[in-house]
């Protein structure tokens, strides 16, 4: 692997670059993103330290299907493909973690498609849990005031909804009102999780 140390906003790679290396964060904090249908850009995830990102591209040898920039200062890890595959075929631990990493990427993407048919607050509320799923790994944790592990603006947020800032601002402000989170500074926290889903799966957002 390849040692990089990247200050904030550089460009990892771009849309339709070819998909020859994947990456790992061992520090900071890539956003993921592309073009809306209206020629808007959009950021569709933020990747943060331990997890692999451009994977999907370098298994298939496809070209990049969206853009990577650091949303910090970042230090990260390439990987070329021939490397990555041998690692895959030697231990079967990493290749299944990546099979199901990639699996919930997909079902990920495929909630952002159908919440874009929704308001904004059931966007942003699908956002808010699947910013802290990783977090919640016990169904007691799902009872419990849970901190989402990313210090994320509220633009990035509007991105990621496909809203605007006021909006989500105000949105927020309503979640706050309804006890369903509380915030110091960017950081957000829900503080039942589990109520939260119940409002979204009953429309009471």
């Amino acid at each position: 692997s390849h040692r990089q140390e990247l200050a904030k906003n550089e460009t990892v790679f771009l849309e339709g670059d070819a998909g020859a290396s994947c990456f790992y964060i061992e520090s900071g904090l890539v956003r993921i993103f592309g073009s809306a249908g209206s020629g808007k850009e959009m950021t569709f995830s933020l990747r943060m330290r331990g997890e692999f990102f451009g994977l999907s591209e370098v298994l298939n040898s496809s070209p990049r299907k969206a853009g990577a920039q650091t949303a910090s200062v970042s230090v990260i890890y390439s990987i070329g493909q021939q490397a990555f595959e041998a690692m895959l075929r030697e231990h079967y631990p990493l290749a299944r973690r990546v099979i199901t990493l990639l699996g919930r990427r997909l079902r990920y993407m495929g909630d952002m498609v159908r919440r874009q048919n929704n308001d904004v607050a059931n966007r942003l509320a699908s956002l808010l849990i699947s910013l802290a799923y990783d977090t919640l790994r016990t169904t007691e944790d799902w009872d419990k005031p849970c901190e989402i592990p990313l210090n994320i603006p509220q633009e990035q947020l509007a991105s990621m909804v496909g809203s605007t800032q006021p909006t989500v601002s105000a949105t927020l402000q309503r979640f706050r009102a309804d006890g369903l989170i509380v915030g110091n500074g960017r950081r957000l926290v829900l503080l039942n999780p589990i109520e939260m889903i119940y409002r979204l799966d009953h429309n009471l957002l």
